[in-house]
């Protein structure tokens, strides 16, 4: 077997990446490259790709843990080459998984310990519910939207024409949303805006899909992602002023609309243990949550 040597992520390796993530067709958000590439800095990412697989490592010290590897090659060969690096380099092997992946992990290692990390479980639904909004649990939803659509409004594809003002509506949204007394919601949401920017300035090399709404001409939201698998798209960054009732329930909408019945799923992330935004998440009802498993090795496997 290959040995794996992991390496900062670059642009150029999204084909290869793209490659074998479509082999998996994971449907978590982690599995998209993008995803992989604007948050590198923040959570340490490196990559390799050894074996027909797509490694990801993350962290530092005495968190460095792994992403369950896309692409062709079978369960035991991506434990057993992950239990080696991690021998080498001196810490325990930890990985994340899927519960697919995660039941197979378990069967083949009877001594792996597994546990639910609900909190980075995505939320994952149906797209036909997050256009219809059909029945009384949508009452509310349909009432914002009610009030939003009574302004002059307008929804168009993100694309480099007006990328530039979605970059200075972040400027407005900074000043509506940051609590400048609470220094770890600076910290968060400055982290948060980064990656934003990130993402916006690399629009086209990622290969995001995204949207924006105008209000009086002005952009007041924006919207963008990208698929992780062939029938499930995954929604990265969705954010909007709060000069106009409704605004985020209208870019929820009318995004999902234009992705013109596609994909079957919207996979719109985590809630990070977020109380709002876990109640916020599940407002609009998922179909399923998407679970993520930490499994532990003891030793080695």
């Amino acid at each position: 077997m290959a040995e794996l040597k992991f390496r900062e992520i670059e642009l150029s390796d999204k084909s290869r990446a793209d490659e074998l993530l479509r082999c998996s067709d994971f449907r978590g958000c982690e599995y998209t490259f993008g995803n992989n590439f604007v948050w590198s800095n923040e959570y340490n990412v490196e990559v390799c790709f050894a074996e027909e697989m797509y490694f990801l490592k993350r962290g530092s010290g005495d968190s460095i843990g792994f992403v369950y590897p896309a692409g062709c090659g079978n369960v035991q060969t991506a434990v057993e080459l992950l239990s080696e690096y991690a021998t080498e380099n001196g810490f325990p092997l930890r990985i994340s998984a899927n519960a697919e992946i995660t039941r197979k992990i378990t069967e083949l290692y009877p001594e792996a310990s597994a546990e639910l990390n609900r909190d980075l479980c995505d939320y994952v639904y149906l797209a036909e519910d997050l256009v219809n909004l059909s029945g009384r649990k949508y009452h509310a939803k349909r009432n914002h939207l009610s009030r939003f659509y009574e302004n002059d409004w307008s929804f168009e594809p993100l694309t480099a024409d007006n990328i530039n003002e979605c970059l200075e509506m972040n400027n407005a949204w900074a000043e509506q949303s940051i609590d400048y007394s609470n220094p770890n919601d600076v910290r968060d949401k400055c982290d948060e805006l980064q990656v934003v920017v990130r993402s916006l300035k690399n629009f086209e090399q990622l290969g995001y899909i995204g949207g924006v709404i105008r209000v009086n001409g002005k952009v007041n939201a924006y919207t963008f992602g990208e698929p992780s698998s062939a029938d499930c798209f995954v929604v990265h960054v969705e954010k909007a002023l709060r000069d106009f009732q409704g605004t985020y329930a209208a870019i929820n909408r009318e995004f999902v609309k234009f992705l013109g019945g596609k994909y079957k799923y919207i996979n719109r992330e985590e809630d990070t243990g977020s109380e709002n935004l876990r109640k916020a998440k599940l407002s609009y009802h998922p179909v399923f949550l998407e679970e993520k498993y930490n499994i532990t090795f003891g030793g080695k496997p």
